[in-house]
């Protein structure tokens, strides 16, 4: 709507997590390489963490375009609520797995022999659980079986947790000590500091083809600090929100004082509502 206006291709602030829009600054740079490493180098179990809206799902999808050909791929969003034979009933669907299973140790068995074709196929396979917070202890603990999915000199299947820091709190449980000793890498995404905020949002214009100087004016970036104190989902929704405004207000570039508005607004109507600030960047 406001793209023509700016000079932009596409809205550069989408808070659909999409890779062509990443900037790497050194948590997530650290966090793309621990994923890229662990999944590669067969290492089992990863654990990526992070706030609400911190890029963690960015950072999956970035690596999911990075990874050879010869890696099998299964991703697991739908967490709420799964009990541990639902979780093994979407791991088949997603590999694929074929046969007729009734019990969580029928569905571990095919999954072995899947895995066993695979490795000597030279394949790669990848499980990766997303939001895995929401999961009961329980069904963390029949993941934890998984991992005795190996020969006797690499793992067959790598798995990644992904979620919010509720997961480390769930993973500091004495009953899931022996899944916690199994995670090989790990790393947490923390929020953009604020030096990090000028070269996000230039990165964000540039790759919706815009000039940055020609979107915002000089000084907004403390205001998107203060605003999302470095969380890039909520840098991205501001942006997105005063560009519009911007634009029916037939303002260009955005000045400071817009968009130190539409902070007010967007704050007001979170404390309002209870926004959870929209879709997983």
């Amino acid at each position: 709507m406001y793209e023509e206006f700016f000079g932009l291709q596409e809205p550069p602030f989408s808070l659909t997590p999409d890779p062509r829009f990443l900037w790497l600054s050194g948590t997530h740079e650290e966090g793309l390489a621990t994923l890229y490493y662990g999944i590669t180098r067969r290492k089992g179990f990863i654990l990526l963490t992070g706030e609400v809206g911190a890029g963690k799902t960015t950072l999956l999808r970035a690596v999911l375009q990075e990874l050879a050909q010869d890696v099998d791929v299964a991703l697991i969003m739908n967490t709420a609520d799964l009990d541990p034979l639902d979780l093994f009933k979407l791991i088949a669907a997603e590999f694929q797995l074929r046969g007729v299973f009734h019990t969580k140790a029928d569905y571990i068995v095919g999954l072995n022999r899947l895995l066993l074709d695979r490795l000597r196929e030279g394949v790669n396979t990848v499980l990766i659980i997303d939001e895995a917070q929401n999961l009961t202890r329980n069904t963390l603990e029949e993941i934890r079986l998984l991992s005795n999915l190996e020969t006797e000199s690499e793992k067959l299947l790598q798995i990644v947790l992904t979620g919010q820091p509720e997961l480390l709190d769930k993973l500091a449980s004495p009953s899931l000590r022996q899944l916690r000793q199994r995670i090989a890498l790990e790393h947490h995404v923390v929020p953009l500091h604020a030096s990090d905020v000028p070269s996000y949002l230039t990165r964000r214009v540039e790759a919706a083809g815009g000039c940055y100087e020609e979107v915002f004016a000089p000084g907004v970036e403390e205001v998107f600090y203060e605003f999302s104190n470095g969380c890039p989902r909520l840098i991205n929704l501001l942006g997105d929100r005063a560009l519009l405004s911007a634009f029916a207000q037939r303002v260009r570039p955005v000045p400071c004082a817009l968009l130190e508005q539409k902070a007010k607004e967007i704050t007001a109507a979170r404390s309002t509502r209870g926004s959870d600030w929209g879709e997983p960047v």
